[in-house]
């Protein structure tokens, strides 16, 4: 992603109170929108599905631009793990799904004919799983990669973040806490150019920024 997603606000010009109204996490989507790193789709929700494009509602969670079915698989949170369920044509590590399979760190699943997926598991203190694209194709709004959130979601600069933002010294932790959507970090952050000492909810729309970068929070409908 290049460029700015946000009008320039001066990190200095924040106060050191704040009352936030917090996201209550009725949306199960949100774009984050990572300056110089790219956009990426966090899915809250136990269950994910993936299908292709389709006129008319009800979508996939993730519809890609591909000869799919409306809701050809799901990606499902069993609290132990994650398998994927499969509706039409699925494969995991190159053996056919002919109802579900879980799934392990560096699985690729095959939908239909052509579409290939990874799925990850970057770090084994959470259980926030990462979907890559391999082959082209991409969901209607194109995002770098979707994050199957568990509780906790790290960008930051290390192998095992779940968003590596590289340029960063310090990871910013997004968490779930009393059904809101909320983010911390080591260094110094505003949200909505308020200071967050502690941690701090996240609305929809919100804007995080802190010295190693910034990004924006929006729900998806």
């Amino acid at each position: 992603m290049s460029g700015n997603y946000w009008s320039e606000n001066s990190a200095a010009s924040a106060v050191q109170t704040y009352a936030v109204d917090g996201a209550d996490m009725d949306s199960e989507r949100y774009l984050l929108w990572i300056d110089r790193v790219g956009t990426f789709l966090l899915c809250t929700g136990d269950r994910v599905s993936l299908g292709g494009p389709v006129s008319e509602p009800p979508m996939a969670d993730v519809a890609l631009l591909a000869t799919l079915s409306r809701r050809h698989a799901e990606i499902v949170s069993s609290g132990e793990g994650y398998y994927l369920q499969a509706a039409a044509a699925a494969q995991v590590a190159g053996r056919a799904v002919h109802e579900r399979t879980n799934l392990a760190d560096g699985n690729e699943i095959q939908l239909g004919e052509s579409v290939t997926l990874r799925f990850r598991l970057p770090t084994i203190i959470s259980g926030t799983a990462r979907i890559d694209f391999v082959s082209d194709h991409r969901p209607a709004r194109s995002v770098d990669a979707v994050v199957l959130m568990d509780d906790t979601c790290i960008l930051g600069p290390g192998a095992d973040s779940h968003i590596r933002c590289a340029g960063w010294k310090q990871p910013v932790l997004l968490h779930r806490s009393s059904g809101q959507l909320c983010c911390k970090s080591r260094s110094d952050i505003y949200v909505d150019n308020q200071h967050a000492k502690t941690s701090m909810p996240l609305a929809d729309g919100s804007i995080v920024t802190s010295v190693e970068g910034r990004f924006r929070l929006e729900a998806v409908e």
